[in-house]
């Protein structure tokens, strides 16, 4: 045999021993266990497996934890043994993956990896379920049972659904989990797909959607604290590059840099649309004018002071009246307000107009600003000066249990306790020299603190009386008048004659923090005495919590 022809021989019986190798690779196997992971070989043009789990769950979740499928390369899975089950979804290549949930406790995977040259680690996990529907920003994410470390074989889904596209901002305070083996992962409606593991410290994510799913995934061992963060709607003044902005400086009570259409003040705010502004709105007389900042609101949700008519563009309100966004940097605090236009009634049955708005921010000086009883927000944190004590932060914050160490979900269910401290971040709990006292608390509907209808909870520095067929233990003042926090424990209810989508509560408080370095802060007395005013001996500041999305209990 020449030696050509034996080369040839020789290629042909090492291909032949590759494919037989290959098609045992990346033939259909039976598997089964607690958990299956593998590595995909990358000399398959298919590949497929059929799982039976052996645990008790009768869920499974499919994720790639190594590398991902090269583009136009995917993997079905389907519920049951073979691909005539239902199709629960696909891990997608050309880029991140996002986990498919099985409802079921075998599935059937089936891939075309189109002989790619990178090994993809392939699992599929039991998990318990958690996570809820976000339908109310803002909202703290948590993995489960922070500050505590997650469970294993966690599967928790946020689904955060919005009325239209919004930029959400992610502010994690702590990262940590397992590197390489638990993820949480984002997707939103675009099928864009994020992912975070190990330990990141503190960060912020942003991320654009109408409709975001948030999953966290942990494997069978090797938990970690996990996550905490803060969810607000992402509001930079500078990305409305086609509105105008007008800005008014205010310190000491007047406009430092004063412009006519602007009157920066807490109360009796004014805003004037002068002719150049009607340019950018580009609006007529019978149109109306309106602060928002969302477009699409229901006109019928403003206050009457965030609505004026094309013939009479002048806004005048008090700074808690209009949605707004706060920003404190440096001792200045900028509110910021959006003007937009809403079109008369026309018979025209199209129109193409394009929706213009006016940015206007006032810039204020922090003290004045937080001296004053119009500011709220929605997530209790403020500086609060104590008579010779200079500047610090007191936060008001809501619990779900009386340790007071779990973060109030976004959703209640009737009758669970609502537990709310009322708390200095920067001194230590030993210092007896700064009293936190709780002069007034009470619950609304809806985040302004002057609304109604409200519910009181403590009424001079006392427990508010019970109302109607109460129980004794419907509120509770645990601490207060003692140290440099306060708590108190609240019985969730529902409002009548509101509907279940409309079933939210706000915590507000009149907050006073006393200097006590001289013993001179007034004791609490609720036997009945008049208690010592203490006007000369702290501020008062308005503290807000919220929302709480209540739901009625069930039996």
């Amino acid at each position: 045999m020449s030696s050509r022809l034996l080369k040839a021989a020789l290629f042909v019986s090492a291909l032949s021993m590759l494919l037989r190798v290959s098609d045992t690779l990346c033939a259909v196997e039976n598997v089964s266990g607690a958990e299956y992971y593998t590595t995909i070989a990358p000399n398959c043009n298919t590949w497929a497996r059929r799982f039976v789990s052996t645990g008790d769950s009768s869920r499974l979740i499919a994720h790639f934890r190594l590398g991902q499928l090269a583009a136009n390369n995917f993997c079905k899975i389907y519920e049951g043994s073979d691909d005539q089950g239902k199709l629960a979804g696909t891990l997608e290549g050309g880029g991140l993956s996002f986990p498919v949930i099985v409802e079921s406790s075998s599935a059937y995977i089936s891939c075309v990896t189109n002989l790619t040259t990178e090994t993809v680690g392939f699992d599929l996990q039991p998990f318990t379920l958690c996570g809820e529907d976000v339908e109310d920003i803002p909202y703290n994410l948590l993995s489960p049972m922070f500050p505590s470390n997650y469970p294993n074989y966690a599967g928790c889904v946020w689904r955060f659904q919005m009325n239209s596209s919004r930029t959400l901002l992610f502010q994690f305070s702590t990262f940590n989990t397992q590197s390489a083996y638990d993820f949480l992962y984002f997707k939103n409606e675009q099928g864009n797909v994020d992912k975070f593991v190990g330990s990141r410290g503190s960060f912020d994510y942003t991320v654009t959607a109408t409709n975001l799913t948030v999953m966290f995934v942990s494997d069978y061992s090797g938990s970690r604290t996990g996550f905490n963060a803060t969810v607000e709607v992402n509001f930079n003044p500078k990305k409305w590059t086609s509105a105008r902005t007008l800005i008014c400086r205010l310190k000491n009570a007047f406009c430092v840099e004063i412009q006519p259409s602007v009157e920066c003040r807490t109360e009796n705010l004014i805003i004037r649309v002068t002719v150049d502004e009607q340019t950018t709105l580009d609006y007529e007389l019978g149109d109306t004018l309106y602060i928002a900042l969302d477009r699409e609101i229901p006109l019928s949700r403003l206050n009457d002071s965030c609505k004026v008519t094309g013939s009479n563009p002048v806004f005048t309100f008090d700074i808690d009246q209009c949605e707004c966004v706060f920003k404190n940097e440096n001792g200045t605090v900028s509110v910021s307000f959006l003007i937009w236009r809403f079109l008369a009634p026309s018979p025209a049955v199209i129109q193409r107009d394009v929706q213009n708005k006016l940015n206007v921010t006032c810039l204020l000086d922090a003290e004045l600003l937080l001296s004053s009883s119009k500011i709220h927000t929605k997530i209790g944190s403020e500086e609060i000066s104590a008579k010779k004590t200079g500047t610090f932060d007191v936060a008001l914050n809501l619990f779900s249990n009386h340790y007071f160490t779990e973060s109030l979900p976004g959703k209640v269910t009737v009758p669970n306790y609502i537990f709310a401290e009322v708390k200095l971040d920067e001194i230590s709990a030993s210092n007896g020299d700064f009293i936190v006292q709780l002069e007034t608390c009470w619950a609304t509907r809806s985040g302004n603190s002057n609304s109604l209808p409200s519910y009181q909870v403590v009424q001079s520095g006392c427990v508010a009386p019970l109302s109607g067929s109460e129980s004794a233990n419907a509120k509770t003042l645990i601490r207060n008048y003692e140290s440099n926090f306060a708590t108190f424990k609240l019985m969730s209810f529902v409002w009548t004659n509101f509907t279940d989508a409309e079933q939210f509560i706000y915590i507000h408080c009149d907050v006073t923090v006393c200097h006590n370095s001289t013993g001179q802060c007034p004791g609490q007395s609720c036997s009945g005495k008049k208690r010592r005013s203490v006007e000369d001996h702290g501020r008062n500041q308005r503290l807000s919590a919220g929302p709480v999305h209540i739901i009625q209990g069930t039996s």
